[in-house]
């Protein structure tokens, strides 16, 4: 019996050969050494070189062999959005390999799926969570902007004198240099803008609109709560955006009621602090200026008929601000706020509205 005994401990001795114990949170594993890095064989306190347990490995209390203690691995789900997953991926897949070198986690994005799935350690968790909200940021950035907030200003009174005039400044005894048709904001698209918002995929947009169906009406109404009347502004008087008129790019009219105190004012910031709060509107430090905008180069045609390129060609307004510095469109009701899309893409290149609420007292 005895040398029974002998040779099943030699048996049990011989099969821990190649075998190292590795213990995870209180418990040890029986782990081939091949599977692990030479030179964290050698230290306590270091990770395993893969994220993985090798599927050999299984529990143990035994305490013989050299012993390495490793973090837990976890697994989470990151949300993204499958409209960022094409920047996370790069080309060829670059970036999602970058992000696995510098964050030492496995990343992984599924097509349809609407999070990344990150494994590593939970410091390194943090880390690849970090540099994947920062790529996403940096696209943010540069997306262009797609939607307004707006409060139409258009009337037949106003559609009337803006026709005339636009006959006038288009005319060939009024000399102009730079002006062209495609830079004038059409009668029907005469609006207040308020904001600007980055809505870059469909869940966003229908948040937006959600938040102005439910929201924006009661804010409405605590902002013109001393209110008796319709919201209305007078249209008078023309301005440009730059300090040199040979030089400009936008020019518009303002409302007259354009004050620190007025209801217009009040009623927009206070829109404007709310979305904003909300996380929809892109905030902006700058003072809010109330405005009709009638001219924009940014409208202009992209080439002329010689082929060269006029995008944001300035235009004179001297002449303009000469003839016309007193223009008066007359007087309109503000009665309605709309989430526009950005880019004239409507019938006679009119703004396409995603949705609307009435503005009353």
């Amino acid at each position: 019996m005895a040398s029974s005994s002998s040779s099943s401990r030699q048996r049990i001795v011989k099969s821990m050969q190649g075998i190292s114990l590795v213990k995870v949170q209180g418990r040890t594993y029986r782990v081939p050494t091949s599977s692990l890095d030479n030179n964290r064989q050698q230290s306590v306190g270091l990770e395993t070189k893969n994220l993985d347990l090798p599927s050999s490995a299984s529990s143990s209390d035994e305490e013989e062999g050299g012993t390495i203690y490793t973090e837990e691995i976890l697994t989470i789900h990151h949300p993204v959005h499958p409209k960022f997953h094409g920047i996370l991926i790069g080309k060829g897949g670059s970036t999602l390999k970058k992000l696995r070198i510098e964050t030492g986690t496995r990343i992984d994005i599924t097509k349809g799926k609407d999070y990344a799935l990150i494994k590593g350690t939970q410091e390194k968790i943090d880390k690849a969570t970090q540099a994947i909200e920062q790529v996403i940021q940096q696209a943010y950035d540069k997306a262009r902007l797609t939607h307004f907030l707006s409060l139409p200003v258009t009337t037949a009174y106003t559609t009337r004198k803006l026709e005339e005039f636009h006959s006038s400044i288009l005319s060939s005894t009024f000399k102009c240099d730079g002006m062209d048709p495609s830079i004038l904001v059409l009668p029907a698209n005469l609006h207040i803008t308020l904001g600007v918002f980055k809505l870059l995929h469909q869940t966003e947009i229908e948040r937006a609109v959600r938040f102005l169906k439910e929201e924006c009406p009661k804010i409405v109404r605590e902002a013109m709560a001393d209110q008796d009347r319709a919201l209305s502004v007078r249209l008078r008087n023309l301005a440009i955006m730059q300090s040199n008129p040979t030089q400009a790019h936008v020019l518009y009219i303002e409302p007259n009621e354009d004050k620190e105190d007025t209801p217009l004012k009040k009623l927009c910031q206070t829109l404007i602090d709310k979305m904003v709060q909300a996380g929809l509107m892109v905030p902006d430090d700058r003072p809010l200026k109330t405005h009709v905008t009638l001219i924009n180069t940014a409208n202009r045609s992209t080439s002329d008929e010689s082929g060269s390129n006029n995008k944001r060609r300035p235009f004179d307004a001297r002449p303009i601000l000469k003839e016309y510095p007193h223009l008066d469109l007359g007087l309109v009701q503000l009665d309605k706020l709309h989430l526009m899309k950005m880019g004239r893409r409507g019938p006679g290149k009119t703004y396409i509205s995603e949705g609307s609420i009435s503005i009353e007292p």
